[in-house]
């Protein structure tokens, strides 16, 4: 069996996502091309006229199925793919900030830079970034005309296309025509059936393994890494962040079988290649100081928050400097600077203060224990209030038994506005069952959860938000609204969604 990429439309850093399900052959037909599409909510509704897994979560394809249909599309658009170097990251979590932070790296360097993540806070076009930047509504709209054609000459030929097919195929179209040098690619969800595992990277990397779509990628720490390591290719090195042992050992012998060079990175005491440990700790950045191979990082600057982050920092450090290896430019003095500078936004962002208020993107039961650490790291307050809503298909109850941990004095479950969120009070529930004792209020709408937080809240309080990215984007454009000088820190490039 190949080890090719999977189509599901999902992004595994964090929940998936986009909008509604609507078909799974997209909006073909016999309209004429030239002057289409007109506008970008034209182009977005053809985007998104294919199946949408990552939004219903219903799949409509042989996942085995996945990459044949992937490389005919990249076959008739001149595999563009192939046009500049490539890293292909993946993971449970993690692997966005890592590739946020190793394109940061690349682009200090001077080198032009593309960036592919899923899915997206406000708007679609977050997901294809070029040289740090949301790609422009009128650069993917000069790109579809050719990319529909492609899709509409295949026809039925490898079976209907779904929208995360379609929109990775203009990701790759997006940079070729950007002429960049590079392009750090984050998969979708596993890694071996995933759509992006056409490329043929320059080095790749699997960061934390937890449990996560265990439905789709297995019911093991083990098989989930097995799937994620299908990333691995002939000879080329990996960086692995990974610690616990059965996901270690699967990446271990995928890598072995593929003569691929394995870099283990890991904290103080793991043994691996590159070890991290935690310095001082901010409430806007923090130090950690890193043991490579060949030397040693001191006070390395870090502009996320959390120690997960800092592993995280490290895989991107080691990433870069098998780049560095393999002939790019990516000196001690741009891997500092790339770190310093890295933005990504909906993890432990501030964006209030007297409350404090924070947005995250944790969205299962590792996440969650990794965002209460990080708070206490980097906070303090009088009363933790949370605002959580997650999807049906997450482990509510995993969640919950971290919520009963973490000293919260009230929760205020609530859904985002897609169908695969978990009804609030069906979370109340769950919540109840964890911790009896603990302050539970159901709110139907985010906004009105906010509103009941933020009224509730004292000026010494913590108010974070937490259980999606959908949650998180939802959040990060209300308090967009509110009258604070955060409010002006809130980047949002344009809004797609409810």
């Amino acid at each position: 069996m190949s080890d090719t990429g999977d189509t599901s439309d999902t992004g595994d850093t964090s929940d998936t996502g986009d909008t509604g399900d609507t078909g799974d052959t997209g909006d073909t037909g016999d309209e004429a091309q030239d002057g289409w599409p007109e506008t970008w909510a034209e182009a977005l509704a053809w985007i998104y006229g294919f199946s949408d897994t990552e939004r219903t979560g219903v799949f409509v394809h042989d996942r085995e199925d996945n990459l044949a249909r992937e490389r005919a599309l990249l076959a008739r658009i001149g595999d563009p793919q192939r046009a500049y170097g490539v890293t292909h990251i993946a993971g449970t979590k993690g692997k966005g900030s890592t590739s946020a932070m190793l394109e940061s790296i690349v682009r200090a360097a001077g080198l032009h830079t593309g960036l592919y993540t899923q899915p997206d806070l406000h708007t679609f076009r977050e997901r294809i970034r070029v040289d740090g930047q949301v790609v422009s509504a009128e650069a993917l709209i000069a790109l579809l005309p050719e990319l529909r054609r492609a899709v509409e000459s295949l026809g039925a030929t490898y079976g209907s296309y779904i929208t995360y097919e379609v929109s990775t195929a203009l990701a790759f179209l997006a940079f070729r025509a950007a002429r960049v040098d590079h392009a750090v690619i984050e998969v979708g969800l596993g890694g071996r059936l995933d759509a992006t595992n056409v490329v043929a990277p320059m080095v790749t990397a699997i960061t934390s393994i937890s449990y996560d779509h265990m439905a789709i990628l297995g019911n093991t720490l083990g098989e989930i890494a097995g799937e994620k390591a299908g990333i691995i290719k002939e000879g080329i090195p990996v960086v692995c962040s990974a610690q616990a042992p059965e996901a270690v050992a699967a990446i271990e012998r995928v890598a072995h079988e593929r003569n691929a060079p394995l870099v283990r990175v890991g904290p103080e005491g793991s043994g691996c290649d590159y070890i991290w440990s935690p310095g001082a700790a901010e409430q806007t950045r923090q130090f950690f100081d890193v043991t490579t191979p060949t030397g040693r990082y001191e006070q390395v600057e870090l502009a996320l928050l959390g120690e997960h982050q800092i592993e995280n920092a490290t895989a991107a450090m080691a990433l870069a400097e098998t780049l560095r290896a393999r002939g790019l430019p990516l000196n001690e003095a741009v891997i500092r600077a790339g770190l310093r500078g890295v933005r990504w936004p909906g993890r432990l962002q501030i964006v209030g203060h007297e409350p404090l208020a924070i947005v995250d993107s944790a969205h299962n039961a590792d996440s969650f224990a990794h965002l209460f650490t990080a708070l206490r790291r980097h906070f303090t307050w009088d009363r933790l209030l949370l605002v959580i809503g997650l999807m049906t298909d997450k482990d509510l109850t995993g969640v919950a038994a971290e919520v009963a941990q973490s000293g919260a004095a009230r929760v205020y479950t609530t859904a985002a506005a897609i169908p695969r969120a978990a009804r609030p009070e069906q979370l109340a529930t769950i919540l109840r069952d964890a911790a009896p004792a603990l302050d539970v209020r159901p709110v139907d709408h985010t906004a009105q959860a906010l509103t009941d937080a933020l009224a509730d809240a004292g000026p010494r309080d913590l108010i974070c938000v937490a259980g999606s990215v959908y949650l998180a984007g939802e959040a990060l454009r209300w308090f967009a609204t509110r009258p604070t000088d955060e409010a002006q820190t809130i980047e949002i490039a344009g809004i797609d969604h409810p």
